[in-house]
């Protein structure tokens, strides 16, 4: 299994929307991360695990949410 950084952009990236925020602002309300890390998460990057909670958290789901098998 894998974290699938990219689902959880789309997640934030739909609560953005809803809540009419630009990304620096979700960078703000979220804290502890800069828009390059929202950027690196958009791409499937690599993110510190501190910041990817922090990023679950302001979606209201939890970081197994995010979880998907790897195909072989």
């Amino acid at each position: 299994m894998r974290f699938d950084a990219r689902v959880l952009y789309e997640a934030m990236d739909e609560q953005r929307r809803v809540r009419g925020l630009s990304w620096r602002e979700v960078a703000l309300e979220i804290g502890g991360i800069s828009p390059s890390t929202l950027t690196r998460t958009k791409l499937g990057g690599r993110m510190e695990a501190d910041g990817m909670l922090a990023m679950c958290r302001w979606v209201g789901r939890t970081a197994e949410s995010f979880l998907r098998y790897k195909p072989f």
